[in-house]
């Protein structure tokens, strides 16, 4: 990959840039001056990182040796689509002119040649080549061809002309018009893509059907591939790797063939931690065993989901019994899923294996390092909501304001009572390195027990707001308190339900002292949930008032 450092730095600025960027599809709303030119600045800047891994991938093309297989007219079709969609999107960045195309078939236009032409068309060279690894066998090269000249045809006989639609003023999500708009054609002209689209779709449905019963065999390595999947069977064995692979490179699989030089020529090595694994190194490879308890939690997290959004009965007037139910469903699905009995055998058997360290390269150990990892998404999460409350939260046009309803006197008591817990928390983790087992049992229980008092103060609060006039639904400072104080109440009821599920852990005497790794990953988020608290405690309750 020509660049590589440039393409991975502009992901990620393209991540963290994308936070400021969605809303200048509200530009119309009246968002205010302030709030339209830091959308507009960041629609703007944008367009930077993402001008540079398009120039990386066109650099990795005009260097590279190109093998024109449909997963790579696929792929090279991706960044030409992409790239008229990032150009129209580049346009949303003048509030004026947005103004302008706002609701209309223009904004049609540029969102599907991001979404069909950016990711549909990624996606299927992805199926394309990646295929011939989950079945073995390779998609018909012949068919492929023909499901990407029909698809790229009528992806921009559909979407092109709208365009012109929305320059022309055709609003969007209508699903007729007046005779004599002058949209009659080019609206048909698109009916006729949607056609081809669909029959592209049909080819390659058929072509997948076909491949799995009568397609070529792939072999291991079908593309002459650089990464480690190519290294073993096709398909996978269930436990993917007999040994877990060392990575040294950005192509490993390469240079196991070739040689780190990378020479076409060279005598392929052995697959180290591939198929086979080093001599004197087996061992049993742990798979979970199968369980019915997943369902059960995704059917609690679907319930949950829908309560929120059709909140038919309310406990306490906010509560969506719905959710409630979900919620009940989705801890007794965790509880049930984490305390299942293994199977007789405990674990699947493979060829072979090798003994792996659990720290990385960095000397930090991977649950550890993936616990900060996610604890960092999580700031930005906060941050987000957080900074959402500070813009919108002296908005308010009806209803009490936050000085007529907020208890400071009570909450500051409930936010004592969770600081305490920090350091119930920080017992149960030294009890536990020194294996006092009655001492780890009694402070986790404390520190869950603190947390279930903040959830009931937090529950006796909103309803209280609640029926002195704050929603919701009421006001800006509502909503945005709400939502803030809502999902910090969701963490800290995540954080019990953890905290619960090592008490009884503990209680079985399956918490021993050389788990401590466990309670300290506890720690790490209960003590995070507290912080975040205390920030939320200072802005919205002390600050204000």
């Amino acid at each position: 990959l020509f660049g590589y450092p440039f393409v991975v730095y502009s992901g990620i600025a393209i991540g963290i840039m994308a936070f400021g960027v969605w809303a200048h599809h509200m530009f119309a709303v009246g968002l205010g001056p302030i709030a339209d030119a830091v959308f507009a600045i960041n629609t703007m800047l944008i367009a930077v990182p993402t001008g540079v891994k398009i120039f990386n991938w066109i650099g990795t093309i005009w260097g590279g040796h190109l093998r024109m297989t449909t997963a790579m007219y696929f792929a090279l079709s991706f960044i030409a689509m992409f790239i008229i969609g990032g150009l129209s999107g580049v346009m949303h960045a003048s509030p004026p002119a947005d103004l302008q195309q706002s609701d209309t078939y223009f904004i049609v236009a540029h969102i599907h040649y991001v979404l069909m032409g950016g990711a549909m068309l990624g996606i299927f060279a992805g199926i394309y080549y990646w295929f011939p690894k989950i079945t073995g066998r390779l998609l018909g090269e012949g068919l492929g061809k023909l499901h990407f000249w029909l698809f790229f045809i009528g992806l921009n006989t559909t979407f092109f002309p709208m365009h012109f639609l929305g320059l022309d003023g055709m609003p969007r999500r209508i699903y007729t018009y007046p005779a004599g708009m002058g949209w009659e054609l080019w609206n048909f002209v698109a009916t006729v893509g949607v056609f081809i689209l669909g029959l592209s779709i049909l080819v390659f449905l058929w072509n997948v059907f076909a491949s799995v019963r009568t397609g070529a065999r792939a072999g291991n390595d079908p593309w002459d591939g650089q990464s480690l999947e190519w290294s073993i069977p096709s398909p996978p064995p269930e436990y993917n790797f007999a040994a877990i692979p060392s990575v040294h490179s950005r192509r490993p699989f390469w240079d196991e063939k070739y040689g780190a030089e990378g020479s076409e020529h060279g005598a392929p090595a052995p697959i180290r931690g591939g198929a086979h694994a080093p001599a004197g190194t087996q061992h049993a490879i742990h798979m979970p065993d199968p369980s019915y308890w997943p369902i059960w939690v995704a059917v609690g997290i679907g319930l949950a989901a829908a309560g929120l959004i059709f909140p038919i009965v309310r406990i306490g007037g906010f509560l969506p019994v719905l959710s409630v139910i979900g919620i009940v469903i989705t801890i007794i699905g965790i509880y049930g899923w984490s305390f299942e009995p293994p199977a007789a055998s405990d674990a699947h058997q493979a060829p072979s294996a090798a003994e792996h360290t659990e720290e990385t390269t960095t000397g930090l150990n991977h649950r550890k390092m993936l616990m900060w990892a996610f604890l960092g998404s999580e700031c930005m999460f906060f941050g987000t909501l957080i900074g959402t409350y500070m813009v919108y939260r002296g908005r308010s046009i009806t209803g009490p304001y936050p000085s007529e309803v907020l208890d400071i006197p009570f909450t500051s008591l409930s936010a004592f009572v969770l600081l305490l817990s920090s350091f119930a928390m920080v017992l149960a983790l030294a009890a536990t390195q020194r294996g006092d087992q009655r001492g780890l049992r009694v402070w986790l229980l404390a520190t869950a027990l603190m947390g279930m008092i903040f959830l009931g103060g937090q529950y006796y609060e909103f309803t209280t707001f609640v029926h002195e006039g704050l929603s919701l639904q009421q006001n800006l400072f509502g909503a945005t308190f709400f939502v803030l104080t809502g999902f910090h109440g969701g963490h800290v009821t995540i954080g019990v339900i953890w905290l619960l599920s090592l008490f009884v852990l503990a209680m079985r005497g399956k918490l021993s002292q050389r788990d401590s790794l466990n309670v300290e990953l506890a720690g790490l988020y209960w003590h995070f949930v507290d912080i975040v608290w205390i920030l939320i405690f200072t802005l919205v309750y002390l600050i204000p008032s």
